[in-house]
């Protein structure tokens, strides 16, 4: 009777901390969700303008007539048009993230609908082992539940700590790609610099194009290690920090969306890539030195459970 409501007692607990790190998570992205969906709106508004700006200096609105008799109207469509992709591209990387955020989202509410009735099952079962220990009345059986109640609550920490590690080297391996394929784009635009002619700006755009794309994986990544880390930060004593990590993506792009052959503006992308690689990289230590203390606390609370048992 006594470990086999042990053994009840210590699956509903991780259960229920799965649970309600299941909700917060879905706070969390549901409150990123709005933000990100406000700013897909605002970009949109913007990209019609662009748009129409375009538009104006293409055909012979009064706009163009104006920058034709400056003599400056193909340098301002040049603007235009690169301030056009700007927004295009900028729409798109919000609305690729709008997708992923909903798709979280749903995940998450199909994950806590098989969850359902957590909490009155271990509200039963706590009512339970209140009854069973006053008929039993031995100091030992106490011991042994809270044994097993402290081991399930540091399975549930080894759970959340090894997520996040997971979710940090996903990023590591993201970020890998991104400063593989900018250093490539820098190789070839110092060699377009010395007069590669045009394969060599066509490559080292491709390689930038490369980079842009991982950068949107990078991105959901970040965003899903900061939940499995505050998820940690709810249960353990912890401090890690990598709060710059927020507006990686944003200057990764407002660095290469419309000066993109500059070439400083390709070592700038890679100094923060690798900053931030670098930041990532502190982070999973410092959890890997977590999970290595937890499994210590749980290995001598198991080890104890043991000798109890064995003289009892």
């Amino acid at each position: 009777m006594l470990q086999e409501l042990s053994a009840r007692l210590s699956k509903i607990i991780e259960k229920k901390r799965l649970k309600e790190k299941l909700e917060q998570d879905l706070y969390t992205v549901e409150a990123e969700l709005r933000d990100e969906s406000a700013r897909l709106a605002s970009l949109g508004a913007q990209l019609k303008k662009e748009k129409v700006d375009v538009e104006k200096l293409e055909h012979l609105s009064v706009t163009a007539l104006f920058y034709s008799v400056l003599g400056s109207r193909e340098q301002q469509l040049e603007r235009e048009r690169q301030e056009l992709l700007s927004a295009q591209l900028l729409y798109q990387k919000a609305k690729k993230q709008v997708a992923f955020l909903e798709q979280e989202k749903n995940n998450l509410s199909g994950q806590l609908d098989k969850l359902t009735g957590v909490e009155s099952e271990y509200e039963l079962l706590l009512s339970e082992k209140d009854n069973f220990l006053r008929q039993t009345n031995q100091t030992v059986a106490k011991e042994l539940i809270e044994f097993s109640e402290q081991i399930a609550n540091l399975n549930s920490e080894l759970s959340e700590i090894t997520e996040a590690i997971t979710a940090g080297r996903t990023v590591i391996l993201g970020l890998e790609q991104v400063i593989k394929s900018l250093e490539s784009a820098g190789n070839w635009g110092a060699w377009d610099m010395l007069g590669g002619g045009l394969i060599s700006t066509a490559i080292k755009h491709s390689r930038i194009d490369d980079a842009r794309s991982s950068v949107d994986d990078v991105q959901k990544n970040i965003s899903q290690f900061k939940r499995e880390l505050a998820d940690v930060r709810k249960s353990v004593d912890i401090q890690i920090d990598i709060g710059e990590l927020a507006s990686f993506a944003d200057f990764f792009f407002d660095g290469l969306i419309v000066d993109w052959i500059v070439q400083s503006k390709i070592e700038d992308s890679l100094t923060q890539s690798q900053k931030a690689k670098s930041m990532i990289i502190r982070a999973v230590n410092e959890l890997e030195s977590l999970k290595m203390i937890t499994e210590s606390k749980r290995a001598d609370l198991q080890e104890k459970r043991a000798l109890l048992i064995e003289h009892t």
